[in-house]
């Protein structure tokens, strides 16, 4: 045996073990990559061909050179297919990997192993095996037909991982350019190998597929050990990284852009891109055409401690969150930026905030809520010398119009009288149900007779708009008390005085503003005040 030939053994041996050492890691690593089930398949398969071939070129008679050729289409035809399995794995479109699709791109290889193991009975694979006649222990053969079926899948489906590697190539980032480049070595060097054994081109005349085969194992063992190829895939990426409803950025300690998944673009804007990849993050703080910020600012950005903020965008918002990213050393490396989109939780919060401070029905402040905002102002006008003046009324004979029209007819007269009030509020006013058809306004820096005025005023307009529902044209009044705070009182006091005032008013025939403390009323449709 040549000397060459025998160090052609060895490493295809050497590859064989690699292999199987190579499918060991990936079998203890089966969890952290969707591909890699298929993966240890490939390693097994490899591991036959290579052992098969290092077997025939070591036998010495016909019969075991024939034997371990044969052994070797155990493993061969499998590779292939399942290497383009794997890079649909990889580029995340395993989604195509139905088993109807998986049984035939395997299909193919099923039946060329099976001709293989039968060539003797009809020599569709093999037309004739013999040996060499240069004295070295090898084989040449005349192919048959399914040979060319076997050849030509083999060559189309390296070729064609190998192009959707790629195309891949130019969407991802540079983070996953090595994996990319280890797996388009892993396709694209045994099918030119192989390529170039056919023509004729190699020492001997051998196969030197197994030969590349190792050297295609040590790239998969470097980037193990240096890219983390297995953990770090994009498959992983895509699935959980871009899938996240938050978005996410990634930086190194220099605070520069690693990289972000597609929810941070989203949230973001076209102002996060693959160019911002390398940048400092604070590069998307800058201002637009608008003069707008496109993102908040984030000025403690130290990598130090974490920190939270909430940032408010069109219609949304959003909760930013920055974490120091630690090695097992427990130093920092970088850290990681997570935007949550937390417009729901808001709304809800809004929603739930509004029913705590407002009334169901109306929309206006609830009594509780009226009560404890006056007494804050009314204290506050009082401290700085400036008076106060306090509204109630009520609907006259609201119960005459349930008994007659019913509760929802009730309750739209509620809501008819309210809108016709918020036509007179001011914005530093505060209008509140108190009770059933019972209502309150409270009026910062405005005097008693100003206050009575304003009741007049509302007065009238709930007077001469009727209340119109299906066809009906349904009169409605109100009668007023009015007060004023022009010492030191607390709200319960000045309801008090507001609403003997509106006792005064309901029993002097209603539709009528009463003062309180003084003889003043406004009589029924006069516009002038009168004492009495």
């Amino acid at each position: 045996m040549p000397s060459d030939i025998f160090i052609y053994i060895v490493l295809m041996s050497v590859a064989g073990v690699l292999n199987i050492f190579i499918g060991i890691y990936a079998y203890a690593k089966r969890r952290s990559f969707l591909g890699s089930h298929t993966f240890i398949f490939i390693s097994f398969f490899s591991s036959i061909y290579t052992f098969g071939h290092a077997f025939e070129l070591s036998s010495q008679s016909l019969e075991m050179i024939v034997l371990w050729t044969y052994f070797q289409y155990l493993g061969l035809p499998y590779i292939a297919p399942l290497s383009l399995m794997l890079v649909l794995q990889y580029i995340r479109k395993d989604k195509y990997l139905t088993s109807r699709n998986r049984f035939f791109l395997l299909l193919i290889p099923i039946i060329t192993t099976m001709l293989v193991l039968t060539n003797h009975l009809h020599h569709q694979f093999y037309q004739t095996v013999y040996l060499r006649n240069d004295g070295t222990p090898m084989i040449d053969f005349v192919i048959g037909p399914w040979y060319i079926v076997h050849g030509s899948y083999t060559f189309g489906c390296l070729l064609a991982g190998g192009v959707l590697l790629l195309s891949y190539w130019k969407q991802t980032k540079s983070t996953y350019w090595k994996q990319i480049f280890v797996l388009l070595l892993g396709l694209y060097l045994p099918m030119i190998s192989s390529f170039l054994y056919l023509l004729g081109y190699t020492p001997y005349g051998m196969d030197p597929v197994p030969i590349v085969m190792s050297v295609t194992s040590f790239l998969y063992i470097w980037a193990f050990m240096s890219t983390n190829i297995l953990e770090l895939a994009p498959i992983a990426r895509g699935l959980i990284f871009d899938s996240m409803r938050d978005g996410v950025l990634v930086l190194d300690p220099s605070q520069r852009i690693v990289d972000f998944n597609d929810a941070a673009k989203r949230i973001i804007g076209d102002k996060l891109n693959d160019k911002k990849i390398g940048e400092n993050i604070h590069s998307l703080w800058q201002e637009n055409e608008l003069n707008t910020f496109l993102f908040p600012s984030i000025d403690h950005l130290n990598h130090k401690e974490e920190f939270e903020l909430e940032w408010s965008g069109l219609n949304s918002y959003y909760q930013i969150r920055s974490t120091p990213v630690k090695n097992k050393s427990g130093f920092i490396v970088g850290s990681t930026i997570v935007i949550a989109d937390i417009t729901e939780q808001r709304q809800l919060y809004q929603k739930l905030e509004q029913l705590a401070y407002t009334d169901g029905l109306t929309g206006i402040l609830n009594r509780k809520t009226f009560i404890d905002r006056s007494n804050t102002i009314i204290k506050q006008m009082h401290k700085d010398g400036i008076s106060s003046s306090l509204i109630i009324f009520d609907i006259d004979h609201f119960k005459a119009i349930n008994d007659k029209y019913g509760h929802r007819m009730g309750d739209e007269a509620i809501c008819h009288v309210v809108s016709i009030c918020q036509k007179f509020l001011q914005p530093s006013d505060l209008f509140g149900r108190y009770g059933g058809e019972e209502f309150v306004i409270c009026l910062p820096s405005t005097t008693l007779h100003e206050a009575g005025e304003y009741a007049e005023a509302i007065r009238r307009s709930i007077e001469n708009t009727p209340f119109e529902r299906e066809n009906k044209k349904i009169p409605i009044t109100a009668s007023f008390g009015v007060t004023h705070a022009n010492k030191d009182i607390v709200i319960e006091d000045l309801l008090s005085y507001a609403d003997k005032a509106l006792y005064k008013s309901k029993h002097s025939g209603r539709n009528i503003v009463h003062l309180a403390q003084t003889n003043i009323v406004y009589h029924r449709g006069d516009q002038l005040m009168i004492k009495t």
